[in-house]
């Protein structure tokens, strides 16, 4: 105490030699790398990247994290909202969460959408694709490729877009909605396919998106790894690169929430089968109407004619329609399949036009003489 001029805390222990399980130099060095080469990353991500590099030794997650808030220049969070309650399903596809990021990721400034379908128990990514446009029929393809995957989900929880929603008023370009459909009496094409597959479709209140918070969590995940390393030359090239790190964050990605990979909570799930009676996976997830057959056994869908087999005999019933399209027109009746038709094809060349029939039967009238 004389020495250090009457302080006690001279008394107090001095340590004069490194901490024993203080980080070399160079790890913290290689994470400060990773930091400053993508600065919008978040802690785990840098950790991810630092363990890829197999830097050694290996410094946690909290360490990281530690390290990235004290680093000049360190952004905060103040005052962010958090959930007023956290939840989770008892299972895996108890409660699956489905929603549709866009941005202008494509070459030109063009715009590009991602729809995905998260596990809530298990936060995997059950199906997710990059398309040119979140329309009906794009929004079913996901939803198909995940129910052939893992079978239906008990609830699908969604937001109040206009795919779960609402029916435009015929094919009209204008909005104007019946009472039925804004109360949501009357089912979209995407509503339909749910409650053929005994799947509950559960919107959140309007102006509440942060009640869906894992699945917007993971769209700005995806954007943070794939979509930084773009802009990509077609939605293709983007779909492929979504596909190629969907492998990645199911399998190998430490989810904090719940401190392992997603796909280890997937694991030994067993898929729930079909509902009893229910059409075929690709009818469900197809575009749905019905027609009535005319005379000469056609019926006309988009200015197109189709032309049904003889056999049986479908004139004047009316028959429902599973559409793709571009790819082909399934007709049912009566819960039994007739026929599946090719979309757009031109009618078989031995079928009878109206001109040809009146030419056979009418007389060739010679020209009158003047």
């Amino acid at each position: 105490m004389e020495a250090a001029g009457g302080d006690p805390g001279a008394l107090a222990y001095q340590r004069q030699h490194p901490a024993p399980n203080r980080l070399p130099d160079a790890v913290r060095a290689a994470v400060a790398a990773v930091a400053t080469a993508h600065p919008h990353w978040s802690g785990p991500a840098v950790w991810e990247q630092v363990e890829a590099q197999g830097v050694e030794p290996l410094p946690s997650l909290r360490t990281v994290g530690r390290w990235l808030q004290a680093a000049p220049g360190a952004r905060g969070t103040p005052g962010r909202p958090k959930p007023a309650r956290r939840f989770e399903a008892p299972g895996p596809l108890a409660l699956v969460h489905m929603d549709t990021t866009y941005g202008h990721w494509l070459v030109g400034d063009r715009l590009a959408y991602v729809i995905a379908v998260l596990d809530d128990y298990s936060r995997a990514i059950l199906a997710a694709r990059a398309v040119a446009q979140d329309s009906t029929l794009n929004n079913l393809g996901v939803l198909e490729a995940a129910v052939a995957r893992y079978g239906p989900m008990a609830v699908l929880y969604s937001d109040n877009g206009s795919v779960f929603r609402t029916t435009r008023h015929g094919r009209s370009r204008c909005h104007r909605y019946r009472e039925a459909v804004l109360a949501g009496e009357v089912p979209t094409q995407f509503a339909r396919a749910l409650a053929e597959l005994g799947v509950v479709l559960l919107p959140h209140e309007p102006g509440n998106a942060r009640a869906k918070g894992k699945l917007e969590r993971w769209n700005r995940f995806f954007q943070e790894r794939v979509v930084a390393e773009g802009p990509y030359p077609s939605i293709a090239a983007l779909d492929t690169a979504l596909q190629e790190w969907l492998g990645y964050y199911n399998t190998r990605h430490q989810h904090r929430g719940i401190g392992t990979v997603p796909q280890a909570r997937l694991a030994g799930s067993q898929p729930r089968l079909l509902p009893a009676g229910a059409r075929p996976l690709v009818d469900i997830c197809a575009l749905r109407d019905t027609r009535k057959v005319a005379k000469d056994h056609t019926i006309a869908l988009d200015g197109q004619r189709y032309t049904l087999p003889r056999e049986p005999n479908l004139v004047a019933f009316t028959v429902e329609l599973r559409i793709r399209p571009g790819q082909w027109v399934r007709v049912w009746h009566d819960d039994q399949f007739i026929v599946e038709l090719p979309y757009g094809a031109a009618p078989p060349p031995d079928t009878l036009t109206l001109e040809a029939v009146m030419e056979r039967i009418l007389p060739r009238l010679a020209p009158k003489t003047a």
